[in-house]
């Protein structure tokens, strides 16, 4: 899967609808960020086609645990007219026996409780990771810190 206009187009297709609403308005963020999940030397994309056309994604990263070789997975989906046939259980068992090939020995994501997606996971042997939990802390653009220097080593 090389073309990220067609990835930006399903992000568009598959998210911006229920039960997602994502707003990708800002089509700069949007390319940006498929950019990022394509683009990085740890990338690894995955695209589901039907009769040439492109149905499904799946966009992640490899990761290099001391426990062994994980796959990150950031976006998964597929088309919500194709969704409920099956196409996206066959689509993860494809990426499965890619991985077990590529000698990685685990699949990681996150998604929200309270839509479809998480019994869609949890059909396909996903299972919650047992004392963990996702955090986040919004930041304040524009506030100042006094006496600190950050640098980044990010280009």
């Amino acid at each position: 899967m090389q073309d990220s206009k067609d990835v930006e187009g399903m992000m568009l297709k598959i998210f911006s609808v229920e039960p997602w609403n994502d707003d990708w308005s800002d089509r700069e963020q949007l390319r940006q960020y498929v950019q990022e999940l394509m683009g990085n030397r740890n990338s690894l994309s995955f695209g589901l086609y039907e009769d040439g056309g492109l149905i499904g994604i799946s966009l992640g990263r490899i990761k290099h645990w001391c426990e062994g070789t994980e796959y990150w997975i950031d976006e998964f989906g597929i088309l919500p007219a194709k969704q409920g046939a099956g196409m996206g259980s066959t689509f993860l068992a494809g990426i499965e026996r890619c991985l077990t090939e590529r000698r990685i020995f685990e699949i990681i994501l996150l998604t929200d409780r309270d839509v479809p997606a998480y019994w869609f996971y949890r059909k396909n042997g996903f299972g919650e990771i047992a004392g963990m939990c996702f955090l986040r802390k919004k930041l304040r653009i524009g506030e100042r810190k006094r006496f600190l220097t950050i640098r980044s080593a990010a280009v």
